[in-house]
């Protein structure tokens, strides 16, 4: 049994490193981009092509307003605390980059795109949808009727072995009694006759 175990851990934990979900690229310079990902993967939004000279700000619209992602200014990006640890904006090819996804992350995103005397010269609309990660389900359902088969197969296995010894030990009862029986028979023939017959 412990062996069914430690191969179903082998099989399912390679299994499961090449199902985790994985980066998307999206483009978001046209002025109304819709782009998919799935949770807990990462995307790349590039949301404009050269930011030289230009000043950035990148709004989420919540549904109490719109919350500060990230500004540029000067060249140099900086991303507001909320979305620091996940977020990161590439200064030399302008695209935002969102790691592990949450369902949070969903939603519209403005980008406003400023020259450097800060008049608005573009803005782009994204609309991020965050998918739900359907083998983070498959995975652990499939290991759970893995693990039901071989304890299925190890049961039928033993029960068949034990109703196997149990019959041969029947038999081999069966064989010593009628062994036993027949010597007595023997014997009991021999006692019926004479002795000395030539």
């Amino acid at each position: 049994m412990e062996q069914a175990v430690i191969l179903l851990l082998l099989i399912g934990g390679p299994a499961h490193a090449f199902l985790t979900p994985g980066e998307s690229k999206c483009n978001g310079t046209m002025e109304n981009s819709h782009c998919s990902v799935t949770l807990g993967g990462s995307i790349s939004i590039q949301v404009i092509l050269d930011v030289s000279g230009l000043q950035l700000r990148c709004k989420k619209m919540l549904p109490s307003g719109p919350i500060v992602v990230f500004t540029v200014k000067k060249e140099k990006p900086m991303i507001q605390e909320a979305f620091r640890n996940r977020t990161e904006f590439f200064i030399n090819n302008g695209t935002l980059k969102i790691s592990s996804i949450e369902r949070t992350d969903s939603g519209q995103y403005i980008v406003e795109v400023f020259d450097r005397n800060g008049q608005l010269v573009k803005t782009a609309t994204v609309e991020l949808d965050v998918l739900e990660n359907h083998f983070s389900i498959i995975i652990p359902v499939c290991a759970a009727l893995a693990a039901l088969l071989v304890i299925v197969v190890v049961s039928c296995c033993v029960y068949k072995k034990r109703r196997r010894n149990k019959r041969s030990g029947s038999d081999k009862a069966k064989k010593k009694k009628t062994t036993v029986e027949f010597w007595k028979t023997s014997d009991h023939m021999q006692d019926n006759y004479p002795h000395g017959l030539n």
